[in-house]
């Protein structure tokens, strides 16, 4: 069997290149279809058309030329094909009678292979049987072992369809992009800065996002084309026009204004920001890994579910100080799985008040890893930092309980926090709560505009998470009668002044000179 070039994965991945007819041959696919088109669908269908090209040029080829075969004659000028040679073409330049007993009178070819400087000898008129004799039943063709143009795009399409948008996005005068789809410059349908006007104002007075399909049944525009170009068309309008931004509702894109969403939904406050650090994971005891998993801080390396694992029917967090700055939920390997939302855009999703039952919009924003929009919520309830936090499905489409669990209202000994010249310390202050927290983790600040005023010149003075346990560790030691801190403690005290996950402040703390683990989790110095 022939091997065909757009067989091998290899010219997918590295060798094939989008050419003036791929361009052609792609423009008029679209031009000529009434629904936007993926780049994985194009991709598809270039696959399809280089196989179907290769496949009709062999046909034409071997209607018309000479198949190598031991046993036929040749001569000089022939051109010749060798099917055991990757059907690689090679011109007779001279024969001459060979000299072997054991075959009998043949000849010998000297032929110049396409491709090749030095010329090759192939026997020919041999009378005795052959490996490389045909036969009629041979199908130079035969396609029964191809792969299909499904499995190639499978095994070539993440370097493919990058390839392809990349040439569209090239090429603005001939393609558009809306979404994921494209279409031709030519098939767009005008949208005129009037329709784009009663889009905001039905996203205003519906008071959420709306779905383009929706949107479309009160803008008019040309009722001549298709739907599907329709509202490509106005997707398109909207994502050029700074005042819209698309949104999820569920698995479904939607349309909402820029200037309703908190701050921290267009842009990931600096508060939230990790930036991630080295460290020797392997420092990290049972006891420690244990405590990392309990933090379920967003940004730790501890093992995810299964993808095929059922969403969980509850999750719950711990406030830290960063999340109650930014008014933020941190989106954990449980809340990530439980929230219906997309993994690379901004999803609405509405949370119901666990306590007065009013409902509030919030924002899941996958690249921060947390969703926003709480933060009235936690100073409606007057939550501190350490609180614990409930969430869970409510039934309904993308709409969530968030609650605490209260408790009489009694006297808490917390640690408040207080920038005295460059340095963080703690004082022991008495305040009533009625919400569960984690003792370990409560804390209060005195002053926030001190604290940010800290974490600005902590990152100036280029302070690593080693000197950041070194620094707060003997504050939270000093404050215990017994001479120690709890990890969970030093945990909740850093991230006032740097965002950081457990474990690099937990390995950081077993390399602090003294530092000695007393059990528990609390450590002396």
């Amino acid at each position: 069997m022939i091997k065909r070039k757009t067989q091998n994965i290899d010219f997918w991945l590295h060798d094939y290149q989008i050419d003036e007819n791929d361009h052609e041959f792609i423009y008029d696919l679209l031009a000529e279809s009434d629904i936007p088109k993926s780049a994985r669908e194009l991709a598809l269908a270039l696959i399809r058309r280089h196989a179907q090209q290769e496949e009709n040029f062999l046909r034409n080829e071997l209607a018309k030329a000479l198949i190598y075969d031991p046993a036929e004659s040749y001569q000089p000028g022939d051109v010749i094909y060798f099917p055991a040679l990757d059907f690689r073409k090679g011109a007779v330049t001279s024969v001459r009678p060979g000299n072997n007993p054991e075959h009998g009178d043949f000849v010998v070819l000297t032929v110049e292979m396409e491709g090749e400087k030095k010329p090759r000898a192939f026997a020919a008129n041999l009378q005795s049987p052959h490996r490389l004799n045909r036969t009629s039943d041979d199908n130079l063709l035969d396609d029964a072992e191809l792969l299909s143009p499904e499995d190639i795009l499978a095994a070539a399409g993440d370097s493919l369809i990058p390839k392809i948008e990349e040439h569209l996005a090239a090429n603005p005068d001939f393609f558009v992009r809306a979404g994921d789809a494209w279409l031709t410059t030519d098939q767009i349908v005008p949208v005129n800065v009037g329709h784009l006007n009663i889009a905001e104002a039905l996203i205003e007075m519906e008071g959420g996002p709306l779905t383009t399909q929706k949107l479309l049944a009160q803008v008019d525009l040309d009722a001549d084309t298709s739907e599907a170009i329709r509202i490509f068309s106005l997707d398109t309008a909207l994502q050029n026009d700074d005042r819209f931004i698309q949104v999820g509702v569920g698995d479904s894109p939607a349309w909402y204004l820029r200037r309703l969403l908190p701050a921290a939904v267009i842009e990931t406050p600096d508060i939230l920001r990790y930036v991630p650090v080295d460290y020797d994971r392997s420092l990290l005891n049972v006891e420690l890994l244990q405590t990392e998993y309990e933090l379920m801080d967003e940004w730790s390396e501890t093992p995810e579910a299964a993808d095929d694992a059922a969403p969980p029917q509850s999750a719950v967090y711990n406030l830290i100080y960063p999340h109650y700055v930014a008014g933020s939920m941190p989106l954990t390997h449980d809340i990530r799985r439980m929230l219906s939302a997309g993994k690379d855009r901004t999803t609405a999703i509405t949370l119901v008040d666990g306590r007065w039952g009013s409902k509030f919009p919030a924002w899941v924003t996958p690249e921060g890893r947390y969703v926003a929009g709480l933060g009235d919520w936690y100073k409606e309830h007057k939550l501190p930092v350490g609180a614990r936090i409930f969430l869970k499905p409510t039934g309904n489409p993308n709409e969530y309980l968030i609650d605490f669990k209260p408790q009489r209202a009694r006297r808490h000994w917390l640690r408040l926090a207080i920038v005295q010249g460059n340095r963080l310390v703690f004082q022991m202050q008495q305040k009533t709560m009625n919400v569960e927290v984690d003792d370990q983790m409560v804390l209060t600040v005195g002053d926030p505009a001190a604290i940010q005023d800290l974490r600005e010149h902590l990152e100036i003075e280029g302070y690593d998470v080693s000197d950041l346990v070194a620094l707060l560790m003997p504050e939270l030691v000093r404050m215990s009668p017994q001479g120690t801190a709890h990890v969970k403690s030093l945990y909740s005290a850093i991230n006032l002044v740097r965002r950081l996950p457990p474990a690099p402040i937990f390995a950081a703390l077993v390399q602090l000179p003294g530092a000695t683990d007393t059990g528990s989790g609390f450590w002396s110095l």
